[in-house]
């Protein structure tokens, strides 16, 4: 999900406001301030594709969504859909010394006494896909999500960049998975300029709830990821979640991790209607977060299950940081609630890292790493 009419409105709300400024500074003999209010109308000029970097990454605090955590009980499930389905390679059970396991247990908050196995997927053709990794406990847990209604709070999907949807999604049915619609979705989207675009999604329900998002995009834009040159298939390359408290979530993106907003706008393509927001590591083409929230009349409550191992679902997201001690300085300037850590791990998907947990405004486990 993408797109930008509200980013268009407030883009040139933003831009005739700094010319405004300038001819006042002008007229009334203030040269400095038309020059300063002149610079800020430059600053605000945006990319034409909602897409693409507003800013650069140079002194940026943290890259682009590198991880997630999914627990799960039905490991075969999760096989089929993202081995089979969009061909992710899955590794496992992998070894883990005592000292690893320990401190991931206190990263992830896992019960004392509970075990679990864990597996990696990865795409190795594509290094900078979202690298996920699979903890299948020896119980069972309570499950995130109480069905795959869009509407119900709660974290909701990873998505795929593909060159074509159409063609992946016959492979996806193929091995039983059910769409979240009838039939793929082709919808237009449109450009700060106007010009619109073709997007062709399609979703499908899998393990404990959650969904996985196919994504093209037309028009000769660049996908929302890297994409695989030989077979087509590409991701993960974002996550969302359905969300009460977009603003909330996106203030502790923003100002503890320095991610950049490039589309906030009302979604009308399906009913009821929503809110999405998607925001950017600056720099960055390929792991985003999307954040949806839908109107309080509109909204499913959530099961109230922490959105957090050992919890069944979508159960963490991982950042590579700059400083690991500045973020987390940040974090506690907002009064962020910190998991474990920091402490120096081997990373299954990261190698070496000093990293942390913290918790974002709804609940979901945060993991901070520095290589």
């Amino acid at each position: 999900m993408q797109g930008t009419t509200g980013s268009v409105r407030r883009a040139r709300t933003r831009s005739w406001a700094a010319t405004l400024a300038c001819v006042v500074a002008l007229t009334t003999g203030g040269t400095a301030t038309a020059q300063a209010a002149a610079a800020s109308t430059k600053a605000t000029v945006l990319p034409n594709d909602p897409m693409d970097p507003i800013a650069d990454a140079a002194g940026a605090n943290a890259g682009p969504l590198s991880g997630a955590l999914i627990v799960t009980r039905d490991l075969d499930n999760l096989r089929r859909i993202y081995v089979d389905g969009v061909g992710l390679t899955l590794e496992g059970p992998l070894p883990a010394s005592r000292a690893t396991t320990d401190a991931q247990r206190r990263l992830w908050q896992m019960p004392p006494g509970m075990t679990w196995q864990t597996w990696r997927l990865t795409r190795p053709a594509t290094p900078d896909a979202i690298r996920v990794l699979i903890l299948v406990p020896d119980v069972d847990t309570p499950v995130m999500r109480r069905s795959y209604d869009r509407e119900e709070t709660g974290p909701y999907a990873l998505g795929f960049a593909m060159r074509d949807v159409r063609a992946v999604d016959a492979r996806i049915t193929a091995l039983g998975f059910r769409r979240t619609l009838p039939a793929v979705n082709e919808y237009p989207l449109t450009l700060r300029d106007g010009t619109e675009y073709p997007v062709i999604e399609a979703s499908y329900e899998i393990a404990d709830a959650t969904r996985l998002v196919l994504m093209q995009r037309g028009g000769g834009l660049k996908a929302t990821g890297s994409i695989d040159a030989a077979t087509g298939l590409g991701g993960p390359s974002y996550s969302s979640l359905i969300v009460e408290d977009a603003a909330a979530m996106q203030r502790f993106f923003t100002t503890v991790l320095d991610y950049e907003e490039r589309t906030n706008r009302e979604w009308t393509v399906f009913s009821p209607r929503f809110r999405y927001v998607t925001l950017h590591a600056k720099g960055a083409r390929t792991g985003n977060l999307g954040l949806v929230e839908y109107a309080q009349a509109d909204r499913k409550p959530s099961t109230g299950v922490a959105p957090r191992p050992p919890n069944r679902g979508l159960a963490g997201w991982s950042f590579p940081v700059r400083s690991l001690d500045e973020v987390l300085a940040r974090a506690d300037a907002q009064r962020v609630t910190r998991v474990a850590g920091p402490m120096t791990i081997d990373d299954p998907r990261f190698g070496p890292v000093r990293i942390a947990t913290v918790l974002a405004p709804n609940g979901l486990l945060i993991e901070l790493f520095e290589r």
